[in-house]
């Protein structure tokens, strides 16, 4: 049987990596829980890369599973998101972060002419296809508690209080205002914004 492959993203702003601990964390966290012991870590002078010391935004792709497998480079542009279509994930399992996303592409062909899903799972909100969210109350952002994956930029943002956390569930879409999708190419700043009468 294969072992499965994990993907992991990181942000590079002219050349830098924005917070790598927190990745290198997750893909050890992740295989530790996949394959076992796994006492040697990930470590940023692995991916020192001259691809990477190119001015502005790139995103980096790291394949792996024991071992890293691939490294993908390339420049970075947020997508447009303007409108999210609500979809039945209960099925889906992706608490970690898996190279195949077969899952979540099989939910993706129920957008219709929406630009991306939010996906909910037992009547409670969990996260697009690739971001989390966080909703916005009038006063502060809130994200879901039910989340498909405990994202990086989510981790931080709740650590230093700049979101908080609470169960969403559908019937309570109202009671917020717009949602904006945050990952670890994503800031809450990018306003990449959908408004709550646009989620069908």
């Amino acid at each position: 049987m294969e072992s499965p492959l994990f993907i992991e993203s990181l942000k590079i702003v002219n050349g830098r990596f924005i917070r790598p601990e927190w990745h290198w964390q997750r893909m050890h966290q992740t295989r530790q829980a996949i394959f076992g012991d796994c006492r040697d870590s990930f470590s940023p002078p692995t991916i020192r890369l001259s691809k990477a010391q190119q001015p502005g935004v790139q995103k980096c792709r790291i394949t792996y599973d024991r071992i890293i497998r691939k490294i993908e480079i390339e420049p970075y542009r947020p997508r447009t998101i303007h409108r999210l279509k609500l979809v039945d994930g209960t099925q889906l399992d992706y608490r970690f972060k898996y190279a195949d996303r077969s899952g979540i592409q099989e939910l993706l062909q129920q957008k219709g002419d929406c630009d991306d899903i939010l996906i909910c799972q037992n009547g409670r909100i969990t996260d697009t296809s690739y971001s989390n969210v966080a909703f916005y109350d009038g006063h502060r952002y809130l994200t879901p508690s039910t989340c498909l994956l405990n994202g990086t930029k989510r981790q931080y943002l709740l650590r230093e209080g700049i979101i908080g956390e609470t169960e969403i569930r559908i019937q309570d879409l109202p009671h917020f205002q717009h949602l904006r999708l945050i990952n670890a190419l994503l800031d809450l700043e990018d306003e990449i914004q959908v408004e709550i009468q646009s989620i069908l």
